[in-house]
């Protein structure tokens, strides 16, 4: 019953982790949604850059006004009778589409000359309005409105406009308007913006119109279907291939062909003749000005910022191959159901018997969110689905973070638990290195130089037979509440409390230094404390209570001994009885204190005296023993 408790006790507190794991991604995107979202739009520029194709796109070509135009041509603008000039050329070139990317706002001479230009091929105009902003900035006259529809939720509202001169005019007219991310880079176009109930198309979008001869009249409706955009634009035309649009109305801009993929050319070499022969022939030209100073420069994807015009080419390229990309309506329940994929994984992992290092959950928090950004890498390059990644990511890798936090809490306080338990049995050094270690690096048995002591009180047995046990009993405790004391204020360790006898060890587990020297030190301080204690059995016509102690210093095995499901620590070897056998044969030699010939060569001259050898119960050779002087001039 009580494991049943503890494992549902525990499951809670994970399951109340990863709830904060929520909470804390929450709070994220309350107090920097603009910094989470432009991450996951950097890396996903980031893969359209490094896999952009650099093939020529000869569908879509660019007639750049550029530094070598000025120069050869004059300073910008240039008299109408030029772009007039300009648009014959393309015209002659076999053009089947003239899409200006510059806007015309005043009247000049000239503009009876560009505009029968105009007519002579298809062509679509830009404007331009003032969406983010406020104001009410106008100038010419706005063209292109749609039929329908009408402004709806997913259409922006302008707040002004530059159009082209009354003077200029086309069937299909095309906003620029960009949608300006706050790192200064244009990744969405809106596919509409709204004046006055009315509705005008992207440059792109009014050029597709164009080509395809869609009319006026578009249709925008909400997405159907799980796999669908939050809405979509039908073109009368183009009647399987719907414009996804985002919740805002807006086109996701694909870089995905690189710089040198846009097919450019010269307009001061269309006007002097020097384009490649059918480079022009059947191509959507798309006019701008790269010049500096002249058009406009945006920051894209691919780095640094380039002209808008190419901008206006990504995006007319992707609508040609239905390749624009969009968020799918599935993308909420596809990041919901990868974060509830990882906190599966990650409860498992911390479910599991396997010990792991306290890195072992956020390293695994960190791979899956590198499989959720891969998985998005996935669809993004490779179909239209813009499905997002961050927000499992995050979550992943603080669901790992907290999970791990909470583990080694856990962790921690058993083995604080455990030590607590083993301190009651074991010696403390002991205890630690069961409880607070791992269990691959717990107690091993190991050779060491060790010194032992044993402590024992004399003739306590035929105290015990006389006395009470409970008077007994009290002895006892005071006894080894006093040893333990003075033996670990001197580095000893108590190995053990074994009837009426105390035996400790130096030197192992800790290491500890000069140990000879701090056992005999510590058997006199013994010697000065315990007796003074001991009760006053004469009364009862008992013999008196005394303190033997034995040491020795030598080679011992240190560890565990024992069976796997019943062990015990202890210290082993022929130090140890060297040490018991002193100990008893204290009262046959009246000496409190005695030694072996291996703690005795580590000791200074002048400290011990010899008494000789002796042969111990249970040894085949005979040991030297020796007494500390003190003790000596006490006896004297």
């Amino acid at each position: 019953m009580r494991t049943a408790f503890v494992t549902r006790s525990l499951l809670l507190a994970r399951l109340m982790a990863l709830v904060l794991a929520v909470g804390v991604l929450l709070l994220l995107r309350v107090i920097a949604p603009i910094a989470l979202s432009a991450i996951e739009e950097r890396t996903g520029s980031w893969l359209w850059k490094i896999s952009a194709t650099a093939h020529d796109e000869r569908r879509v070509v660019l007639v750049d006004i550029d530094e070598a135009s000025l120069a050869q041509l004059g300073a910008w603008p240039w008299p109408r009778e030029r772009m007039a000039a300009l648009s014959d050329r393309l015209t002659a070139l076999g053009a089947s589409q003239q899409i200006y990317d510059m806007v015309f706002p005043e009247a000049r001479q000239g503009d009876a000359a560009f505009q029968a230009a105009l007519t002579r091929t298809p062509s679509v105009l830009a404007q331009v309005f003032a969406v983010d902003q406020g104001g009410v900035t106008q100038g010419g006259v706005l063209q292109g409105a749609l039929t329908s529809p009408v402004c709806a939720a997913a259409t922006p509202a302008a707040h002004g406009y530059i159009a082209n001169t009354a003077n200029l005019h086309a069937e299909y007219v095309g906003h620029i308007t960009p949608r300006i991310a706050p790192d200064g880079a244009v990744r969405h176009v809106p596919a509409l913006v709204c004046l006055n109930q009315k509705s005008y198309p992207a440059l792109a979008l009014a050029a597709l119109m164009a080509g395809t001869e869609a009319g006026k009249q578009l249709m925008l409706t909400a997405g159907q279907g799980w796999l669908a955009p939050d809405w979509q634009l039908t073109l009368p035309s183009l009647p399987d291939q719907p414009v996804p649009l985002d919740a805002e109305g807006n086109l996701r801009v694909p870089y995905r062909l690189a710089p040198s993929g846009l097919v450019s050319v010269s307009a001061v070499d269309v006007l002097e003749g020097r384009v490649p022969k059918g480079m022009l022939n059947g191509a959507w030209v798309l006019v701008g000005a790269t010049a500096f100073g002249v058009g406009d420069a945006v920051p894209t994807p691919h780095g640094g910022a380039v002209a808008g015009v190419s901008v206006h080419a990504q995006l007319l390229t992707a609508l040609l191959d239905d390749a624009l990309p969009f968020t799918p309506r599935i993308a909420v329940l596809y990041q919901f159901l990868l974060g509830l994929v990882a906190a599966g994984v990650l409860l498992g992992m911390a479910h599991s018997r396997a010990r792991l290092p306290v890195y072992a959950l956020p390293l695994l928090g960190l791979g899956l969110g590198g499989g959720m950004f891969a998985l998005h890498a996935g669809f993004q390059l490779h179909s239209r689905y813009w499905l997002g990644w961050l927000n499992p990511a995050l979550f992943a890798l603080l669901a790992g973070a907290v999970l791990a936090m909470l583990e080694h809490a856990r962790s921690r306080f058993e083995r604080e638990r455990l030590f607590s338990n083993f301190a009651s049995y074991l010696p403390a050094p002991v205890a630690a290195a069961l409880a607070l270690r791992a269990p691959e690096d717990g107690i091993r048995v190991e050779r060491r130089e060790v010194t032992v002591l044993f402590a024992d009180l004399r003739n306590f047995s035929a105290y015990c037979e006389a006395r009470p046990p409970e008077e007994t009993a009290a002895v006892l405790q005071t006894f080894f509440a006093t040893a333990t004391d003075i033996i670990e204020a001197h580095g000893g360790m108590v190995e053990s409390l074994q009837g009426d006898a105390v035996m400790a060890v130096w030197d192992a587990p800790t290491p500890c230094p000069d140990h000879p020297s701090l056992a005999l030190a510590a058997a006199q301080a013994l010697q000065q404390h315990i007796p003074p204690q001991l009760p006053d059995p004469s009364a009862h016509g008992l013999e008196q209570l005394a303190l033997g102690v034995g040491i020795e210093t030598g080679t011992a095995l240190v560890g565990s001994f024992g069976l796997a499901r019943r062990r015990t620590h202890t210290v082993l070897g022929q130090t140890v009885t060297v040490a018991a056998r002193l100990q008893a044969l204290t009262a046959d030699v009246a000496e409190p204190i005695l030694l072996g010939s291996g703690a005795a060569k580590h000791l200074p001259e002048g400290t011990l005296y010899s008494l000789g050898d002796f042969l111990l119960e249970g040894l085949r050779q005979p040991c030297r023993l020796y007494a500390p002087i003190a003790s000596v001039a006490d006896g004297q």
